[in-house]
């Protein structure tokens, strides 16, 4: 699009000309020609990176910069500056690629395409479906699926595009559909969205549509061009400028868009925010992210995918930036399928360095994701043990492991680590850890679960920095499953032993049928041998108080002695006959 009207509007949803037919786009030029294919990418990912993108255009500059978006705190990481002005673009993740338009002043946006480092081709203008350019063409959004390329037009106006992208297709570069939007925003010609972006499932696009009145969270169907209101979001969202950049989670719906210059009491503040809106809850939650400088002329592209993070102290790898421990959900890799601990997962930005690892359980009002663990959970010292919960519906078998910090050091050592296969129709699962030393009767620690499906391992270059143990770690990234963090407490017991009294059966002290949290006695001797203390207990633990009646016989025992030596002492007395 012409620099000077994205610079009026401040950001990729420029003010759209009015009175443009359908049909202008097709006027035919000398014949058809055939769209060059693009040489081979040198720098396309070698997988989804999970990342958010961003093109954003330098006040006074008429060269885009491609950055990479951290949405957490607003900030951009410059990869590479273009020649030109580049807008609405979107990432492939069927190619690995972004695709684009080259902004043109007074002519026809042209595709442009580039990879990780921001090496761009310029393809050309797309082409109707007889293989002629189109003579009109300036895109204001663009998003892509698979391998093809969604654009909303500023001329035609107010219409959805979309175009094959596809560099093995015959009709590579060539306009598939072209629909009008079915609504505009009030007292303007065109839907005011900066960007869109497409959920993988349902294949609807969705957008922030901003007026100074209102902000609407709204779905658009790419085959029809029906624009439908999904939300209100007034009061979730702020005034803005521009909502220049959007970014869709696949697998989850969760919707991050970018106010590019936050307005306060009708003045911009000279700042760019992000939001988080979980589109699959009624109404959509709305989590605000960290601030930054003003944008002006921008637009996003991305990889996400829905991935569950954990949330136990950052001493243990938690945060992405430590290691942390990160499963894209299966239900992103299986269309809806379920591998989870317990009932319940979503998905968030990262992981929660929380002193009570309960900051992923409670920031989805009403619903508990973590929810494998009871609350107050207790191991004892001497058979630390947990059955778990599971939930498969994708028929692959599964292996679960945990980490238990027994020794408290406030790590995940190789040696706290427990593990078991899981058939696919396994609906629970035990693990058991080898026992520990506590040397008080109690304390606070952390267990960290995760599950795989079978064959899924972390991926290389993404685990916990130095680790060498095999098979699974408790950082580092993995397709599919979930990773739950809890607190929990640590009970010191002793091991079984016999303690036999008057005629009463062999009593054992076993912590498997007198668990931590019962309501029977709390603590053993650790010094390994029957001493009185260990008799008391153990007797309470089958209900009948013995002690007292053994003190009792000792007693009358004692008692009777006593009266034996002093009847002995005094000896029988002399009865006198009479005569």
């Amino acid at each position: 699009m012409p620099v000077a009207a994205l610079l009026m509007a401040g950001g990729s949803s420029a003010l759209l000309a009015a009175g443009s037919s359908a049909a202008a786009h097709a006027a035919p030029v000398a014949g058809p020609r055939a769209l060059p294919v693009p040489p081979a990418a040198t720098d396309a990912w070698a997988t989804c990176p999970n990342y958010a993108y961003m093109v954003t255009l330098p006040e006074g500059s008429g060269r885009s910069t491609f950055n990479r978006y951290d949405i957490g705190t607003a900030s951009l990481v410059p990869i590479k500056q273009f020649d030109f002005v580049v807008n609405a673009i979107g990432y492939s993740k069927t190619q690995n690629l972004v695709w684009g338009v080259h902004s043109v002043d007074n002519e026809p946006d042209t595709l442009v395409r580039f990879g990780s480092q921001g090496d761009l081709v310029e393809v050309g203008v797309p082409e109707d479906s007889s293989g002629t350019p189109l003579t009109e063409f300036e895109a204001l959004a663009g998003t892509v699926d698979g391998n093809t390329y969604i654009a909303h037009t500023r001329t035609p106006a107010n219409h959805l595009m979309t175009i094959d992208i596809d560099p093995a297709s015959s009709t590579f570069g060539q306009v598939k559909t072209d629909v009008a939007l079915s609504r505009t925003s009030p007292g303007r010609s065109y839907l005011n969205v900066g960007d869109w972006d497409v959920y993988d499932q349902d294949s609807l696009l969705y957008a922030v549509e901003l007026d100074s009145d209102f902000r609407k969270l709204v779905k658009i169907d790419p085959a029809t061009g029906q624009v439908t209101d999904a939300a209100t979001v007034t009061a979730d969202l702020p005034d803005s400028a521009n909502y220049g950049a959007a970014f869709m989670e696949d697998g989850s719906g969760n919707f991050y868009v970018g106010a590019n210059n936050v307005i306060s009491g009708g003045t911009p503040t000279g700042q760019s925010q992000t939001f988080m809106l979980r589109t699959g809850l009624t109404p959509a939650l709305t989590t605000a992210y960290g601030k930054g400088a003003a944008l002006r002329v921008n637009d996003g592209a991305d990889c996400l995918l829905a991935t569950d993070f954990g949330d136990a102290p950052d001493s243990y790898g938690t945060l992405d930036d430590s290691g942390g421990p990160a499963h894209v959900l299966s239900s992103y890799l299986h269309h809806g399928k379920k591998l989870r601990i317990g009932a319940n997962i979503d998905a968030d930005l990262d992981g929660f360095s929380d002193a009570d690892a309960k900051v992923d359980d409670d920031n989805v009002p009403g619903m508990n994701d973590e929810d494998g663990v009871p609350a107050g959970t207790k191991f004892t010292s001497t058979k630390p043990k947990l059955t778990v919960k599971i939930t498969n519906t994708t028929g692959l078998a599964a292996v679960l492991a945990g980490w238990l910090d027994s020794n408290r050091n406030g790590k995940f050592d190789d040696a706290e680590r427990a593990m078991v296969p899981l058939s696919a129709s396994a609906t629970s699962a035990t693990l058991t850890w080898k026992a520990f030393s506590l040397p008080s009767a109690s304390a606070k620690s952390f267990l960290r679960l995760r599950i795989y499906e079978a064959g899924r391992t972390e991926a290389a270059g993404r685990t916990s920095a130095g680790r060498t143990e095999a098979g699974p770690t408790p950082g580092g990234w993995v397709d599919g499953g979930e990773v739950e963090d809890h607190e929990v407490t640590l009970v010191r017991t002793t091991a079984a032993r016999a303690v036999t009294a008057v005629s009463k059966p062999k009593v054992e002290i076993d912590p498997d049928t007198w668990p931590a949290n019962s309501d029977g006695p709390k603590d053993l001797d650790d010094d390994g041998d029957v001493d009185q203390h260990d008799l008391d207990l153990a007797l309470a633990a089958t209900g009948f108080v013995l002690r007292p009646y053994l003190l009792l016989g000792v007693g009358m025992v004692l008692l009777g002695l006593v009266i034996l030596i002093v009847a002995l002492m005094i000896g029988p007395k002399k009865v006198r006959r009479r005569t």
